[in-house]
């Protein structure tokens, strides 16, 4: 094919047949994100591969492709392999998490917009022998993704001296609903336990972004702007007076 010039731009026309070839390659692909406690070391794709290897064992031959960003694509043999790692949404890999999604085509890392943050949440009302990590992962998955409890709740309870509140460090989407409190039940009995966020970043309701909050948001602002010089623009054309046209030839 034959490159061209379209407007400012070089353009060129690609095979179809092996993009669609390319796409049927990738069928039994998943897409991942991993996502770690602030200060730890990323993984290289040589450590992942040896982490996934040990969850993994019963599955046949797969592969990682790293994307940047924190992005990864995850190459399976069979679509029964595919569908068994995909079962689990969520692996922990201590430390940090691999968050998996279906594949989909045209996929960029840079155009991915990120709606979660990592965010510390307190979950007050738990008696003791409820601070147990199976238990307290379970009530923090109903507020997001929980990576990590902190070192007063990891605690032996024979080592604890503190037990005001549950700490979890949990991967929030920011542009949910966030609850105060969650019902937590077991056989015969239910009771509300409060949650509390700590230091939670701004967001824009507007143009979807974390880091700053609607109220400075600069799109906003040069949308607002434009449409008031053009309400300004509009207000200050003169008004048309319109004068009947007399035929004299009648």
């Amino acid at each position: 094919p034959k490159s061209c010039v379209k407007g400012d731009d070089l353009a060129i026309s690609i095979p179809e047949d092996e993009y669609i070839a390319g796409t049927e390659a990738c069928k039994h692909n998943l897409h991942g994100r991993i996502v770690l406690p602030k200060g730890s070391t990323p993984f290289t794709v040589e450590s992942l591969r040896s982490k996934l290897a040990a969850l993994w064992k019963a599955i046949g031959k797969w592969g990682v492709i790293s994307l940047g960003k924190g992005f990864y694509e995850f190459v399976f043999s069979s679509l029964e392999d595919m569908r068994r790692v995909r079962s689990i949404a969520t692996w922990n890999l201590s430390p940090g998490i691999l968050k998996l999604f279906t594949w989909t085509s045209d996929f960029n890392p840079s155009l991915q917009q990120q709606t979660s943050a990592q965010v510390w949440i307190r979950i007050y009302g738990l008696s003791q022998e409820y601070w147990r990590p199976k238990i307290v992962f379970a009530i923090a998955s109903s507020i997001g993704t929980p990576i990590c409890t902190d070192t007063f709740t990891s605690k032996p309870m024979l080592d604890r001296s503190f037990g005001h509140y549950v700490r979890v460090l949990v991967d929030l989407n920011l542009f949910q609903e966030l609850r105060n409190r969650v019902l937590v039940e077991r056989v015969g009995y239910a009771f509300f336990v409060d949650i509390e966020y700590e230091n939670l970043p701004d967001v824009c309701t507007n143009c979807k972004i974390i880091g700053h909050h609607v109220g400075n948001c600069k799109r906003l602002k040069d949308t607002n702007k434009q449409r008031s010089e053009v309400a300004k623009k509009d207000n200050t054309e003169p008004n048309k007076v319109y004068v009947p046209v007399i035929d004299k030839l009648k």
